[in-house]
């Protein structure tokens, strides 16, 4: 009876989840712009997954896919401090790749559906062409800002 108790609150606060953002940027000499929808399932009010793909725009286009799983550190109801855990993989026109880290996120409750995030980059490793090196800033994505849709 316990059990079923518990998965019964887990599941209550449970929701589905569909996004996107933007980013804007200028990256060795080239502009770049990019735009990742993403979706997921948010488990209680700590821990979410989640998956997108991203297009990115740098004198050619390439594009990035990227499940991730984002714990909720801090919150006062209307703005969340997360850590995402998150993994991407590149490919397209010669800029095949991966990244693996921690991504800094803030989010912003509008109301009980509709709510607006900001990501700042990688802190990790990453893989381009040759051997893993460290990746420390910004990474492929850089800061994104976008919305989230709560079903």
């Amino acid at each position: 009876m316990m059990i079923l108790a518990l998965v019964c609150s887990v599941n209550a606060s449970a929701q589905w989840f569909v996004g996107g953002g933007t980013n804007f940027g200028y990256i060795k000499d080239n502009f770049q712009f990019s735009f990742h929808p993403q979706a997921g399932y948010e488990f209680n009010d700590r821990w979410a997954v989640g998956f997108g793909l991203g297009f990115t725009l740098v004198n050619d286009i390439y594009g990035y896919a990227e499940p991730y799983v984002r714990f909720n550190c801090w919150n006062n109801d209307k703005l969340f401090v997360d850590v995402k855990a998150r993994a991407e993989f590149i490919f397209g026109h010669g800029a095949e790749g991966a990244q693996v880290g921690l991504s800094p996120s803030l989010r912003y409750k509008i109301n009980d559906h509709w709510q607006v995030y900001g990501d700042a980059g990688l802190f990790g490793a990453e893989k381009v062409g040759g051997d893993w090196a460290p990746a420390f800033g910004v990474g492929s994505i850089g800061i994104s800002t976008g919305v989230i849709y709560k079903f």
